[in-house]
């Protein structure tokens, strides 16, 4: 039985029968991100590692300690419901159908909890993306559509368990979980070795996961920002555990997510349903995930650092939504200590990120960083 149906061109015939489309897995101003990420990325551009590395040795001599990057982090820039109706938008207007959109900040369920307010949005899933611990490494669970009466109850048990991880506790949380015939369970990017520990390492920590845990996991995901080659491995392991893959876009800026999915189900309780019952899953990759991997993570970079004069005052600048924890634990935004752009390196590459809202720009930057990726056949 074929278990997942992949659609490489949206642009082609697709079933007629499959009336809704589903945007999984996006992020919101409610979700926190990391700056753990910079040390690597800044070693693979020269000049910029050059000057970054000086105002570490300058922090160092100041501080009497390196700078450490966990202490800082960024909200998205896209409110719930901006970001709600950016992943509806696409799917109306391009697939011509109605949408389901859940959305899932990092441990955190505001956003969903948000849409509820709304008209247009109540009846929305209330979801969230789980940061589960396993010794070095580290799995993200997408946990969709949990009852809003008892989200924050749970919430607080998953914190507890990201907190003080071990495999008993792991396990039970899940059984808790997938309890409710209307949650979904998803594997987010199940082969990125997110936390660099070595991609054996990572993957013989996943497939021990799988071993104890896939009774629980509805499916595995084909990731919008991951490479195919990746996706590809996915639906590999996929088949080895007897479960679907399905789409989730991973948005963090403005572009809408690459890969949704279509179903028959009117609301996200019976799409659960389908897909926990072993329906086939369909997933759709749209016209952006064809664009160069390096060029889209630049764009959502440029989304990051772009002042928004539509938001509200204490959002509007990029350095309003990058946060750190001083010494005595109190959190304040960039804002607060740097005036315009900051230390001029760092001006220079905000300034070079916001260039990228012109259209001749960003297709110059498009045949400097690579081809586009190649699309997956259809199954």
């Amino acid at each position: 039985m074929i278990r997942s149906h992949i659609y490489a061109n949206w642009r082609d015939t697709l079933p007629a029968k499959l009336e809704v489309g589903v945007s999984l897995h996006s992020h919101t101003s409610r979700s926190k991100e990391t700056m753990t990420f910079i040390p690597r990325y800044v070693s693979k551009v020269p000049y910029l590692s050059g000057r970054i590395r000086k105002l570490e040795k300058a922090y160092i001599q100041h501080h009497g300690r390196e700078f450490d990057y966990g202490q800082v982090w960024w909200n998205p820039p896209l409110e719930p419901k901006a970001a709600f109706d950016l992943e509806r938008k696409q799917i109306e207007s391009k697939l011509q159908r109605p949408a389901l959109v859940s959305l899932t900040d990092h441990d955190d369920i505001e956003a969903g909890l948000a849409l509820q307010l709304f008209e247009d949005s109540v009846g929305m899933p209330v979801s969230t993306e789980w940061t589960v611990h396993l010794g070095p490494s580290f799995l993200h669970i997408g946990v969709h559509n949990i009852q809003p009466a008892r989200a924050r109850m749970l919430m607080e048990a998953m914190a507890r368990v990201t907190a003080e991880p071990d495999n008993y506790s792991v396990e039970e949380m899940l059984d808790e979980l997938a309890r409710d015939p209307a949650t979904l369970i998803i594997l987010n990017h199940p082969l990125w070795d997110e936390n660099r520990i070595g991609e054996s390492l990572h993957r013989e920590i996943l497939m021990n996961f799988l071993r104890r845990c896939g009774q629980y996991i509805h499916a595995l995901e084909l990731n919008g920002l991951r490479h195919w080659k990746e996706n590809h491995e996915v639906t590999k392991l996929a088949a080895e555990f007897n479960l679907p893959v399905i789409s989730g876009g991973d948005r963090h800026g403005c572009e809408p997510n690459a890969l949704v999915n279509l179903t028959n189900a009117r609301t996200f309780s019976e799409f659960a349903a389908e897909v926990r019952s072993g329906a086939p899953t369909h997933t759709v990759y749209l016209d952006q995930y064809r664009e160069p991997w390096s060029v889209r993570v630049v764009e959502v970079m440029s989304d990051v650092l772009k002042d928004y004069d539509e938001f509200s005052e204490d959002r509007r600048r990029w350095s309003d939504r990058v946060f750190y924890q001083t010494a005595d634990g109190t959190v304040k935004p960039l804002s607060d200590v740097w005036t315009g752009n900051g230390p001029s390196v760092i001006g220079q590459y905000v300034s070079l990120m916001q260039l990228l809202r012109f259209r001749g720009i960003r297709k110059c930057l498009r045949l400097a960083l690579g081809e586009a990726q190649p699309m997956v056949p259809e199954q």
